[in-house]
């Protein structure tokens, strides 16, 4: 609803880049690519009393968009949309629910079927229908972009051709409806007036006057950009080439936005490196128009090779170089493939190539203490918004309590699903359930709803608002683990665990779409139900899709309703210490000796001191003599990246791998996560970079906590 709440006219545009026009029959609608500058194009919005997630369409004959009963053709599945004037306000035929998807939206009717823009041959070609789609290749025929027409200039205008004034009130009488009155001298008058200044906004016109992207920029200071196939812009490993990958998760996805002094329309973006995207002049492959897209350091930061100006395109963005060329993300077959390059695309094909989704990853906040330490440059979550990271549908950030963020960056929360909810259901796409296997671990997808293992416990987490953990039967949570479900598959496992503390591992952000939720990690991953033949069939993982997306979906059913105000369970509450831990990390109770021998609680270690670090330095085969306890030291330090840099100074080693002994099976681990909350004292094992096992793991540049 976003997309409509303050709007009084839009434009649809289907995934062919065509418009949905309202003909001059007064009775079918079609698709038209021409028609975005003609008044057929523009959809008058009306909101349905009573219910704020539905909404009206009028057309410019003073029809309303309605999905008709009647088939399309005869033996096919997709019926009718016409433009109609219904009998009573009542008649839900004419009413529809937007559904954000990402940067675009679905209207769904009543039914539950969808506004659908038809491609192929006639009598298919240019059709509108509703329909559910079935086909994976017909997933985004029922994705629609949103433009925003402005017609405060048209309010007072007289518009010849429409049966009715572009009015939020409308009289509905039967299929007898009738104009407001105008006499022929008003009518003269009113042409008159009107026809040296007054005409219908074109698409340039729109385009000219929300030209400028920057409100993408203006409160963020990180930002990932997704292209058209769905992958992210990420700067390479070898610090100098930039290219297209589907890990939004990674570090490497985060752009830092610099804004450049005495120029308000143009940013600099900066890698995890510290390196600038720059628009090089050596061409991509010779012969071609592309040029290279690299990552560099300039010698000045005037150079304007790194200045990309950031040019609104409906709910996209294009990024402009100053020579008017356009940041563009190619596919094709390798050398394209994942390629980036800056080139003007001139066939109708490649348009969308140019065109770029915005995450916020983190945004400014407007109230901190001016001691308050901000993100750094190469850092990649601030150390005040480590909890949660934007959505990937929404670029928004969680809203923490205490926390007073940008109120129009907040994005759709799903919280009231569970808010009265004592145990719920989460039943996926496939009409099964997620379940907690009965080996006490696994979590899987299965049919018996009746079944206790179907049943989820809902825990709300204390100081935080949008956040829920959900404890199985057998008293254990779901967890997004970070071990992958398949070698070389993007999806990582989602088990129960019970954690010897309880970390944002095990907590899920609601995010609301339409009917349904979807359930967030901390890292931007998806709760997924798999579907397809084994192993995926009846799997759950963690991601982020590329393809499927209602594969994240859940729809939410109450099984009990809480009597009273629900138990709030701290962060930093332990768990029974007999239980063994399936977190990676190990973490112990910190020691008060003074308290032991009778001394003082002020001899303690404070929160403001820091956290107590244990650790031992492994040999060249990976072994530690876990029974003599190692040297310690108090960190004071919030990141993993400082705490290694930390024990490279203590130890007087370089280039180290910090890792921490799984309690389970006994091996080492890297540590790939934030650090545990509350200042845990922890206990980990430094692997020299010389050490024979260090080839055994794979470095992981860590997030800033």
């Amino acid at each position: 609803m976003e997309f409509f709440n303050k709007a009084k006219a839009v434009r649809f545009k289907s995934h062919l880049d065509k418009y949905l026009v309202a003909d001059d029959d007064e009775e079918t609608v079609r698709q038209s690519r021409n028609g975005g500058a003609s008044k057929k194009a523009r959809w008058t919005v009306e909101l349905v009393e009573g219910n704020p997630h539905l909404i009206r369409l009028k057309g410019c004959h003073g029809k309303y968009l309605t999905a008709a009963d009647v088939p399309f053709l005869l033996g096919m599945t997709g019926k009718k949309v016409l433009q109609t004037v219904p009998a009573t306000k009542k008649d839900i035929s004419v009413e529809w629910e937007p559904i954000k998807e990402g940067y675009k939206v679905k209207l769904r009717t009543k039914g539950g079927k969808f506004l659908r823009a038809n491609g192929a041959t006639l009598p298919w070609r240019n059709s509108i229908t509703h329909d559910l789609p079935h086909r994976t290749v017909t997933q985004d025929w029922v994705l629609w972009d949103v433009e925003v027409v402005d017609i405060s200039l048209l309010d007072n205008e007289y518009i010849s051709s429409c049966n009715s004034s572009f009015s939020s009130e409308y009289e509905f009488s039967g299929s007898n409806t009738r104009s407001p009155s105008i006499t022929s001298e008003s009518r003269e008058n009113s042409l008159q007036s009107a026809a040296p200044e007054i005409r219908w906004p074109s698409i340039a016109s729109d385009r000219s006057a929300h030209r400028s992207g920057m409100e993408f920029f203006n409160k963020a200071k990180a930002v990932r950009l997704q292209s058209h196939l769905g992958k992210y812009l990420v700067a390479d490993e070898d610090e100098e080439t930039v290219r297209q990958s589907r890990n939004g998760a990674s570090h490497k996805a985060r752009w830092t936005v610099e804004f450049i002094e005495g120029k308000n329309s143009v940013i600099h973006l900066k890698s995890c490196h510290g390196r600038y995207l720059t628009a090089a002049d050596d061409p991509f492959l010779l012969g071609m128009t592309g040029k290279k897209v690299l990552q560099t350091i300039p010698a000045t930061k005037t150079n304007n090779s790194i200045e990309w100006e950031p040019l609104k395109e409906g709910n996209y963005l294009k990024l402009m170089t100053r020579e008017g060329k356009f940041l563009r993300a190619n596919g094709g077959t390798p050398p394209w493939r994942n390629s980036i390059t800056h080139d003007i695309p001139h066939r109708t094909a490649t348009q969308n190539w140019v065109l770029w989704g915005v995450d916020i990853v983190d945004i400014c906040v407007s109230d901190l203490d001016s001691g308050s330490s901000l993100l750094s440059p190469t850092s990649s979550f601030s150390s005040l918004a480590d909890d949660y990271m934007g959505s990937p549908d929404t670029g928004s950030p969680a809203i923490q309590s205490g926390r007073s963020w940008n109120a129009s960056m907040k994005q759709v929360s799903g919280m009231e699903f569970f808010k009265k909810a004592k145990s719920v259901r989460l039943k996926s796409h496939n009409d099964k359930y997620l379940t907690a296997d009965d080996d006490e671990e696994s979590v899987i997808q299965d049919r018996a709803g009746s079944s206790n293992n179907a049943k989820w416990t809902v825990e709300f987490v204390e100081g935080v608002d949008n956040v829920v953990r959900l404890k199985s039967c057998y008293e254990k949570y779901l967890a997004a683990s970070d071990e992958q479900f398949l070698l070389g598959v993007t999806g990582r496992k989602v088990v129960q665990t019970f954690p010897r503390k309880l970390d944002s591992l095990v907590e899920w952000e609601p995010i609301r779409d339409g009917m349904q939720i979807k359930l967030k990690t901390r890292y931007g991953d998806y709760l997924r139900a798999n579907g397809g033949l084994p192993p995926w069939r009846n799997s759950i993982t963690h991601d982020i899709p590329h393809r499927h997306h209602d594969w994240i979906l859940w729809e939410v059913d109450v099984v009990e309703i809480l009597p009273e105000s629900p138990p709030k369970v701290s962060r930093s509450e332990s768990l029974e210490d007999d239980v063994v831990s399936s977190s990676s990390f190990r973490l112990m109770s910190p020691a008060f000796p003074s308290l032991q021998s009778g001394g003082s609680s002020d001899d303690s270690p404070r929160k403001s001191e820091g956290r107590l670090i244990y650790y031992n330095i492994a040999d060249d085969y990976g072994n530690v003599n876990d029974a003599i306890e190692g040297p310690s030291f108090q960190f004071k330090g919030h990141g993993l990246e400082e705490l290694t840099q930390k024990l490279e100074e203590e130890t007087g080693l370089e280039n180290i791998i910090v890792c921490s002994r799984n309690r389970v099976n006994g091996k080492l681990y890297p540590l790939r996560l934030a650090l545990p909350p509350n200042n845990a004292t922890m206990h980990v094992v430094v692997v020299p970079s010389t050490s024979r096992v260090a080839s055994d793991f794979i470095p992981v540049t860590p997030t800033s906590a």
